[in-house]
């Protein structure tokens, strides 16, 4: 489709160039659209499709619904892991409460017995041995809160994945919903309902008519007067006469030449060398891909 624009415009612009009239154009092109495809971002069945050929869309609107079911399972499963894992977390405080409740109680005992030990009515064994209980106790409760706290590590890195991976298959849910990045017009469809759709292929593709632009040609004598950013005079030709000016601006010049068809006869040997342009106009609501035009320059 493109090469075959180009070369209608080469051909236009060839008919221009053999004219001796100071009124011609300096260069002709045909109209297109900027358009993009919108593909789906993973494989399903498509539920719905809720545009056709031609119909104008609105930027965010749903294009077309690809089946959720096997996210929605996998979601679930991810989420009772989830809760599993927050579950294995445990309170360093509530699991050793015990212990320490038990250490309390030696602790008064073992301030008894050294009162009792200081006035020679209880024998130092006594006190030794409460002693040693107290911290036998004590390295049972550190090393309790240790293998805890280390859980609890090793279960919130756990928990974490899981979240990640809840939000990562949300995100593909979401992206389930086809939706237009631009206002335009649907220009191709490329899917139908129940068909599979395959992550990374195109379903619709989609042009946005609010901007057009011309694809011109210009010869390598032109370029002198012509650089990015110049406004330009454009005609759109309807046939017959019927003819819309437009203002245009100059957005791209190619750096390499290409030869025009072999068809096109010039007196200057060097307009076979033409260089690609491309001049946007603010569409208002005439134009339409394929129309030819005229730039001119001054």
């Amino acid at each position: 489709m493109i090469k075959s624009l180009k070369f209608i415009s080469a051909l236009l612009l060839g008919a221009a160039l053999i004219s001796c009239n100071g009124n011609e154009p300096d260069a002709h092109g045909v109209f297109e659209f900027p358009s993009v495809n919108i593909g789906a971002e993973n494989s399903g069945k498509i539920l719905a499709f809720h545009v056709g050929e031609g119909d104008k869309v609105v930027r965010g609107q749903e294009l077309a619904l690809i089946d959720t079911v096997t996210l929605a399972v996998q979601k679930d499963n991810l989420e009772a892991a989830r809760k599993a894992a927050a579950m294995v977390q445990s309170d360093a405080d509530v699991q050793t409460a015990a212990l320490q409740q038990k250490i309390a109680k030696l602790k008064e005992d073992l301030q008894t017995t050294k009162r009792l030990v200081a006035s020679g009515a209880a024998p130092r064994k006594q006190q030794e041995n409460l002693e040693a209980e107290i911290s036998v106790l004590e390295s049972q409760v550190k090393a309790t809160r240790a293998t805890i706290n280390n859980t609890n590590t090793a279960t919130a890195g756990n928990v974490e994945s899981l979240d990640a991976q809840i939000k990562g298959v949300v995100t593909l849910m979401e992206k389930c919903h086809i939706l237009a990045p631009t206002d335009g017009v649907i220009t191709a469809k490329y899917a139908s309902d129940g068909e599979i759709a395959v992550a990374g292929r195109a379903l619709v593709k989609v042009a946005d008519t609010g901007s057009a632009f011309l694809r011109a040609y210009f010869t390598s004598s032109q370029l002198r007067d012509v650089t990015v950013g110049q406004k330009v005079r454009v005609i759109a030709n309807y046939g017959k006469d019927s003819t819309r000016e437009y203002e245009g601006t100059v957005v791209w010049i190619s750096d390499e030449s290409e030869f025009t068809p072999k068809t096109i006869l010039t007196d200057d040997e060097r307009s076979n060398l033409v260089y690609e342009a491309k001049i946007t106009v603010e569409n208002d609501g005439y134009l339409k891909a394929g129309i030819s035009g005229e730039v001119y320059l001054k």
